[in-house]
């Protein structure tokens, strides 16, 4: 099956029916091993789609975790089953309105959306090469949204990597037509995509969880700017 072709919804799915792989809350102490696997992920699966000058200006400046969405519960690891310590894969949702980047990117928006006029923007989703094509970047994809909408939120919004477009646009998400190019440290231009979703009518996400946490992400955030 041709990558035209190929339904990542339904991998996700055949994945998801597995039961080989559970998700849990990135948390502070999981800093390390996620730039470790970000940088893996980039370089690996990057390739063609970024210069080695673009990877190297961005990994560890752009590219990089978020602290803030560990600190709000909304950062996820999918790992075995059995293995918590393996990062198969990694992303996140946040209310936030920073779109997308690490601690040390530049356009922090902190503050809290609100999800009756604003979307829900889909983060940092990476899967380690030793992973891909498996169907679990996806799998992360869908647990976000699930969680996101229980959060409140019925639109999306996400900052793709150029190797991510074309997955995305086969999960439903449509380019906005704006395209930012962030500057790094070593004067390289990274090409970030603008895109949207509207979540379907229904709950989605990986087998209905929902485990209430997104509940109090208000609250969270308030104790967070206090």
């Amino acid at each position: 099956m041709s990558s035209h072709t190929h339904d990542p919804i339904a991998s996700a799915k055949e994945q998801e029916a597995t039961h080989r792989f559970a998700f849990r809350d990135a948390t502070t102490e999981d800093i390390t091993a996620l730039q470790k696997m970000i940088e893996e992920s980039l370089r690996a699966l990057g390739k063609g789609y970024y210069t080695q000058a673009e990877l190297d200006g961005s990994i560890g400046y752009l590219f990089g975790p978020d602290t803030l969405l560990l600190h709000d519960c909304t950062y996820f690891i999918l790992h075995p089953i059995g293995s918590p310590s393996v990062i198969s894969a990694c992303g996140g949702w946040s209310f936030r309105r920073t779109l997308y980047g690490a601690d040390t990117a530049p356009n922090r928006l902190p503050e809290a959306r609100d999800p009756k006029v604003e979307r829900a923007s889909i983060r940092a989703i990476f899967t380690h090469p030793d992973w891909a094509r498996r169907g679990l970047g996806t799998m992360m994809m869908r647990y976000c949204e699930g969680r996101a909408r229980e959060g409140g939120f019925t639109g999306l919004e996400m900052g793709a990597t150029l190797s991510g477009v074309a997955l995305y646009e086969r999960c439903g998400y449509t380019r906005s037509g704006k395209v930012d190019v962030v500057k790094c440290p070593n004067g390289e231009g990274i090409r970030i995509v603008h895109m949207l979703k509207d979540l379907p009518d229904g709950s989605i996400g990986v087998g209905g969880e929902t485990g209430g946490k997104e509940t109090s992400v208000v609250e969270r955030a308030e104790v967070l700017s206090a």
